[in-house]
């Protein structure tokens, strides 16, 4: 009570009671809402007008667009200043919940009415729990009060609404605790065994590092270790002495291009540096002689991909380029001769060039999500292909040498511009799923049925289905050769 004094006081001091906000209760927002949502724009129309345009899908920071960062760092600090205000108000405690909340603000960013619900997670907001009601009854004096002297970040020429879930109080971890003989994960566990020797797999991930551990040096047998979301600005050279260590994830931290330090070793298999701030690969990657997976996405080469390491990594299989903000693919790539594994999801690809077909081993392409018009007319070199992904771009036909890739066992065209189903594709001997979903397709070719291994058919999103069109004979066909349609 003492605490509601205290902000209440605060209130009448700065005169702003006569703008007491209404704080709804659930029956009256239910009333209202609709009313509601038709006299309040929302907020986000205000500072970030092309979100209804933008493609779905995850972004981080620094892949915004300036608009979308903005909306984005508003959001988050409605969150740090409605906690701010409970724990100045001590009403939390020990306890953590969550609110969903909706403002309807005036044009200055003062607050006429507001509705929130209190609960103990966001999937089950329950208000006649018992948890629920006593830390209700904690917030309920001071965040009605405090929403009447408060004023959102953003001003306009008409009222507006914001919705936000969000959560309130320190709540516990979020890191999800692997088990298992042989794991390890956290620095008092690892400090505190007395069988070091037992352990291969150390998960320190989230853990706010700015420093690498020396503790981690004391397992003569580690092979897995995770640094992965920290604070960590320097991987240093020991780190890579670890004898048997053969995985190494440090992805989600600040590293930068000077700060990974590697020292030549023969070991380490698998390398993570996914979002560390690079824009060139480190050439101390070289230094992995017997490096197999790279994963260098969510970093930003923009400013083209450096090809130098390509020299060295003589038995890398796996390369990861997911979401790198990538326009060109280089030639070079053609160096990396036992690859089997190539994703480029998420960039900014117009063409891929002809030599890429020069990697022999290949057997998982990943292209979907860039602004490819046309695929190279060798693709069909790549004899070892199996899975071919490349939805999400603007193809309206596949080279010919296609049929040429007989061990393709998945294709998905989805989501790109096709008006009829690409003759190379009819002719691919072990074919067993084919994505035609989001396309222009009017019909679909009797000579599908001659694909004796397709088990699944996707065509979703079609006139062909969206008018109903589909052979109901050739959907009969395709069924009795075991195979499914979605449609």
């Amino acid at each position: 009570m003492l605490n509601y004094l205290v902000i209440l006081a605060g209130i009448l001091i700065t005169g702003t009671l006569s703008a007491q906000t209404v704080c709804l209760t659930k029956p009256e927002h239910d009333a209202v809402a609709k009313k509601l949502a038709n006299e309040y724009i929302l907020a986000q129309t205000i500072i970030d007008p092309g979100f209804r345009t933008r493609q779905p899908g995850f972004r981080t920071v620094d892949e915004m667009e300036p608009s979308e960062k903005k909306w984005f760092e508003l959001s988050e600090q409605f969150g740090k200043d409605l906690n701010l205000m409970l724990k100045q108000a001590n009403v939390l405690q020990d306890t953590a919940g969550y609110l969903i909340v909706n403002l309807y603000a005036n044009p200055d960013g003062s607050l006429n009415r507001v509705f929130y619900e209190v609960g103990r997670n966001f999937s089950v907001i329950r208000s006649d729990s018992l948890a629920t009601l006593r830390l209700k009854e904690r917030i309920d004096p001071v965040l009605c009060p405090w929403f009447s002297t408060y004023r959102f970040p953003v001003t306009g020429d008409k009222p507006y609404r914001f919705s936000s879930a969000l959560a309130i109080g320190k709540l516990p971890s979020k890191r999800k605790l692997r088990k298992g003989p042989g794991i390890m994960t956290t620095l008092a566990e690892a400090e505190k065994t007395a069988r070091p020797d037992t352990v291969k797999n150390l998960v320190l991930y989230t853990l706010e590092l700015k420093d690498v551990p020396e503790v981690i040096y004391r397992f003569p047998n580690l092979e897995i270790l995770d640094l992965s979301v920290n604070n960590l600005s320097v991987i240093p050279e020991n780190v890579f002495r670890i004898p048997t260590l053969k995985q190494l994830n440090v992805s989600g931290n600040p590293l930068g291009n000077e700060g990974l330090h590697v020292a030549r070793n023969k070991h380490l298999k698998i390398l993570n540096i996914q979002s560390t701030k690079i824009t060139a690969i480190p050439k101390a990657v070289t230094r992995n002689r017997r490096l197999e997976s790279l994963w260098l996405g969510l970093n930003d080469f923009s400013g083209g991909l450096n090809t130098a390491p390509f020299h060295r990594l003589r038995r890398l299989k796996d390369l990861n380029l997911y979401k790198a903000k990538l326009y060109v693919l280089p030639n070079q790539i053609r160096r990396l001769r036992r690859l089997e594994v190539l994703d480029l999801y998420y960039n900014n690809l117009r063409v891929l060039p002809e030599r890429l077909c020069r990697l022999p081993r290949l057997q998982q392409l990943a292209i979907s999500n860039n602004k490819l018009n046309t695929l190279p007319e060798n693709l069909g070199r790549l004899r070892k292909l199996q899975v071919l992904y490349t939805h999400h771009n603007f193809l309206g036909s596949l080279p010919a040498s296609l049929q040429k890739l007989y061990y393709l066992r998945i294709l998905d065209v989805s989501h790109n511009a096709f008006v009829t189903v690409p003759d190379p594709v009819l002719t691919l001997p072990y074919l067993e799923e084919l994505d035609l979903s989001h396309n222009r397709l009017t019909d679909l070719p009797s000579s599908l049925t001659r694909i004796q291994t397709l088990k699944k058919l996707f065509v979703r999103g079609n006139p062909v289905s969206e008018q109903k069109t589909v052979s109901a004979n050739l959907i009969k066909q395709l069924e009795g050769n075991k195979t499914e349609v979605f449609y």
